[in-house]
């Protein structure tokens, strides 16, 4: 993204014996010219531009970085929030103590979807679903196993806590998910004709019995697939969540169980309560708000200055230690 050369070397010249000022020694006016460039190269730091994302909703602003460790996401991000296409877009699905989510075009000023996906980016043991995270869409891995992003849909993370139980809970529910997934993508290819046979099997006895417990022989499956999985998706064991992860879960709150499965490519910094309003809207059975709750995305360019301040409000101190 950046060039290899230091800006000092772009602009330093090593000037002839002859070029120098009369009455200054050999290498003096070298040297004070290094030390204006320099003197100006900070000056040019503390005032160049940041791009962060602002959030206008009818429940207030929020402010969002992008990760430069996804590159993709964000460049295509930038791209569609800067050509207006992510202008009075609607939250298509909202689920209170979950997420809000939005980027479908289809219902901005633009009136048209994207036709493209974006390769995968994940860094979960780096970037989780925290509370704030922002993070791309996809379809579900039983017909998109590479868990490549929509070009345009995401969701803004609300969440809710967890302890120690909670997060193996979720855990289970992430590697059971997961697997199912493969599962139904590997009975498709119909590359694995024993597997087809058994999970008939059950469908076949639940329909016979309404009130066989269908979801537990499902579940035993699909764990008991594992190792015939692998061989086709390599290693599928879940990698559970490290310390910090534990700690941010159980103060801050999130989504665990999208961990390590959807790419995390921001996080809002600035007005997490805008988050909670939306996630607490009247919404119908398909999880839609029942009145039309609209979201522009800018992009806005601040001061090197601005941008650290923004990011040394309370709950970002994490974000201190990394360059973006």
């Amino acid at each position: 993204m950046h060039s290899n050369i230091h800006p000092l070397q772009r602009f330093r010249r090593v000037l002839p014996l002859e070029d120098s000022p009369k009455g200054v020694p050999d290498g003096t006016f070298g040297a004070t010219f290094t030390i204006l460039l320099f003197t100006g190269l900070i000056l040019f730091q503390s005032c160049a531009n940041r791009k962060i994302i602002v959030f206008e909703t009818p429940y207030g602003e929020m402010k969002a970085i992008l990760y430069d460790e996804t590159p993709i996401h964000k460049n295509n991000f930038l791209k569609l929030a800067g050509s207006g296409q992510f202008d009075s877009m609607l939250f298509h699905r909202v689920i209170e103590g979950f997420m809000i989510q939005t980027g479908d075009i289809s219902t901005s000023t633009a009136s048209q979807a994207v036709d493209y996906t974006l390769e995968a980016e994940l860094m979960p043991e780096r970037y989780f679903h925290e509370r704030g995270t922002l993070a791309a869409a996809r379809a579900g891995d039983e017909i998109n196993p590479e868990k490549r992003s929509s070009g345009s849909q995401f969701y803004i993370v609300q969440g809710r806590t967890f302890d120690e139980e909670g997060l193996q809970e979720r855990a289970h529910q992430r590697a059971y998910l997961k697997l199912y997934a493969l599962f139904q993508h590997l009975l498709k290819s119909k590359r694995t004709p024993e597997l087809t046979e058994k999970y008939h099997f059950y469908i076949n006895k639940y329909q016979a019995d309404s009130t066989y417990d269908i979801n537990a022989s499902l579940e035993k499956l699909i764990f008991n697939s594992k190792p015939v999985l692998e061989k086709f998706f390599g290693n599928l064991t879940d990698p559970g969540y490290s310390n910090t992860q534990k700690q941010v879960y159980a103060s801050k709150g999130g989504a665990p169980h999208l961990d390590g499965e959807y790419t995390v490519f921001g996080k809002v910094v600035e007005g997490l309560e805008v988050i909670d309003k939306i996630a607490a809207v009247p919404t119908n059975d398909r999880d839609q708000p029942i009145h039309e709750v609209r979201v522009t995305v800018r992009v806005l360019s601040i001061s090197e200055k601005e941008y650290h301040a923004l990011i040394r409000e309370p709950g970002n101190q994490e974000l201190l230690n990394t360059d973006y």
